[in-house]
């Protein structure tokens, strides 16, 4: 007789994961005015109202908000919480899928709901906590996802091992200088990191080759950002990843590939690693050739400063490499 096949464990995440298990309650009976007051002093957002050890509804921010006559104050230690409290609660299980539960509260509108085990009140969920949770939750699977993409180019070319990554630090870097949202520093990362995911199509004896690359090699290796625009689009990322891998190697007076953008044309985040990717690979050893060294990376980046790179872009990068020397050993020191 065969073994049964071990049974799969449930990686989902629940309500448990989330849910906020101190419970504030107050009694039905109580006032509005001691419902705030008790809000206010526990720093909750809703309170459980119960009624002979039972819980009967809810109270939350949004009834403050919509139910509370604010004209009419001193009417407040008059009112009964039960008055303005929301009933007929609906629950949700402990052992629910926490993304079936928030899509029941989007659905209906439901900002709290109480969750139970077994018939008893074990916790309170907002849907804001969710949101936020599940936002945190798939931005965490994006950057896996982009941290994997980047290993399996790195994997096939030793000479280049390193390059997305400091190629990464470095424009992450000239956006801080630059002031960019913390929104725009992280898909300025993630771009930067994948910035060279096309590769993956490139015979790996050719982005090794030691030697000249001929014409018809060197167009092959051109077609990079297009093959990483083709993995990409299909990625519902929260940032145009795809366009600013895309946009890598474009020059704002036009003279750049794949698709010979100028200046407005070209997204602000890929202007900041065609930078970087000047630096880094003038700054470091090549398959073909050894490194240029930094003060000749710099030159080329100032001498075409406002023709083929960004004014403030270049100014950013010039600053903080004389600044504060972070990046790469060289041959001779900014000064």
């Amino acid at each position: 007789m065969l073994n049964e096949p071990p049974k799969r464990k449930n990686f989902m995440k629940t309500i448990a994961d989330y849910m906020t298990k101190t419970l504030v309650t107050i009694d039905c009976e109580k006032s509005v005015l001691d419902a705030l007051k008790l809000m206010k002093e526990k720093s909750v957002s809703a309170i459980l109202v119960m009624k002979d050890s039972n819980t009967i509804g809810i109270f939350t921010e949004r009834d403050v908000l919509f139910k509370v006559d604010f004209s009419n104050l001193e009417h407040l230690p008059f009112i009964k919480i039960k008055e303005l409290m929301t009933g007929n609660l609906k629950m949700a299980d402990i052992n629910a899928s926490y993304i079936n539960v928030m899509e029941t509260m989007q659905k209906n509108k439901i900002r709290h709901m109480p969750v139970v085990e077994d018939g008893f009140v074990k916790g309170m969920i907002s849907l804001r906590d969710l949101m936020n949770h599940y936002n945190e939750n798939m931005e965490n699977l994006l950057e896996q996802t982009v941290a994997a993409l980047s290993s399996a180019v790195e994997k096939r070319d030793q000479y280049t091992a390193g390059h997305q990554e400091r190629v990464m630090q470095l424009a992450c870097a000239i956006g801080k200088e630059l002031f960019l949202t913390e929104k725009e520093l992280g898909g300025l990362r993630m771009a930067a990191v994948i910035h060279d995911i096309g590769k993956l199509f490139i015979p790996t004896d050719i982005l090794t080759k030691p030697g000249k690359l001929i014409e018809e090699e060197m167009n092959l290796i051109k077609k990079h950002p297009e093959k990483g625009y083709e993995i990409l689009k299909g990625i519902n990322f929260p940032w145009p990843l795809a366009e600013i891998v895309l946009q890598h190697h474009e020059k704002i007076n036009g003279s750049g590939y794949p698709q010979g953008l100028k200046d407005n044309e070209i997204i602000f985040e890929a202007k900041i690693i065609c930078v970087a990717d000047v630096i880094e690979a003038m700054a470091t050893n090549r398959p073909y050739r050894p490194m240029l060294g930094m003060d000749k990376a710099l030159q080329e980046i100032e001498k075409n400063k406002n023709i083929l790179y960004d004014a403030s872009v270049v100014d950013a990068c010039v600053t903080i490499l004389k600044r504060d020397k972070l990046f790469w050993k060289t041959d001779v020191v900014p000064s």
